[in-house]
C-alpha cells in the first residue's frame, strides 16, 4: 500500500521531471532563434526558406531606383534584404506578393538588422522610374522598386537564380514569366538564400525575424 508520503515524493519527481523536460525545450528554442549558430535546415525547408553555405558573392549591379538614382548594391550592406523579381503589369502574382510583404514589414520585430524590401522589374522596357515611384509606394513608401537597362537586370537576376522571360500573347501584347522566388541579400552583401513560395506570412516573418538577428 502506497502511503501519503510516498505519493507526494512521486508527485515531487514527477514534477521536476517535467520541470527538466521544460528547461530542455527552452534551452533548445533559445540557441535555435535567439543566438543559432546554424539553422536547422529542416526548420528552414518547413517555413520555405533555403540558406547557402557558404552565401554567395555576386557582382555588383548597375541599376537605377525609382527617383532616378544610381544603384550599385551597396544598399545592401548593413542589412538583411529581401528582393521579388516582378513588374507592374503583372496582373495577380506580383500585387499579391508585394501586398504580402508589405504585412510582413509591418509585423517583423526589431533585431540586429533591419530588413529591407525591393521589387526588381523585370519589364525596364516599360517599367520607368516614372512608373515604378507610385507603383511601389502604393504598398510601402520605405519599400525601393530598381530598374535599368535589360542586359543589366538580366545579368543580376541570373546571378540570384531569378529566371524570367518574355511571353508574347495572341493580341501581339507581352507578359513576363518569372520565378517569384524572394532572393535574400545579408548583411555582407552576399546572395543568402531564397524564400520559396507558396508564401505565408507568419512563417516568413518567423525566417526574417532568425535572419534579422543573424551576421549571416
Amino acid at each position: 500500500m502506497t502511503t501519503p508520503e510516498a505519493r507526494r515524493r512521486h508527485v515531487r519527481l514527477t514534477v521536476f521531471a517535467l520541470l527538466g523536460v521544460i528547461m530542455l525545450i527552452v534551452g533548445m528554442f533559445v540557441r535555435q532563434f535567439v543566438s543559432p549558430e546554424r539553422l536547422d535546415p529542416e526548420w528552414l525547408r518547413a517555413h520555405g526558406a533555403v540558406l547557402f553555405d557558404p552565401p554567395r558573392s555576386f557582382e555588383a549591379p548597375r541599376l537605377l531606383d525609382q527617383d532616378a538614382q544610381a544603384f550599385d548594391g551597396a544598399a545592401f550592406q548593413g542589412n538583411w534584404s529581401v528582393l521579388f523579381f516582378g513588374f507592374t503589369y503583372c496582373p495577380d502574382v506580383c500585387p499579391t506578393t508585394l501586398a504580402l510583404l508589405r504585412d510582413v514589414a509591418g509585423a517583423l520585430s526589431a533585431g540586429k538588422y533591419p530588413v529591407h524590401f525591393y521589387l526588381v522589374s523585370v519589364d525596364p522596357a516599360r517599367d520607368t522610374p516614372a512608373v515604378l515611384k507610385p507603383y511601389i509606394e502604393h504598398f510601402n513608401p520605405e519599400f525601393r522598386a530598381l530598374t535599368g537597362e535589360f542586359l543589366d537586370v538580366h545579368r543580376f537576376a541570373t546571378q540570384l537564380n531569378i529566371p524570367f522571360r518574355k511571353s508574347v500573347e495572341v493580341d501581339g501584347n507581352y507578359t513576363i514569366d518569372h520565378s517569384a522566388n524572394l532572393a535574400l541579400i545579408n548583411p555582407q552583401g552576399h546572395f543568402a538564400g531564397f524564400l520559396m513560395p507558396p508564401f505565408d506570412k507568419a512563417r516568413i516573418v518567423q525566417v526574417l525575424d532568425v535572419l534579422g538577428r543573424r551576421d549571416h
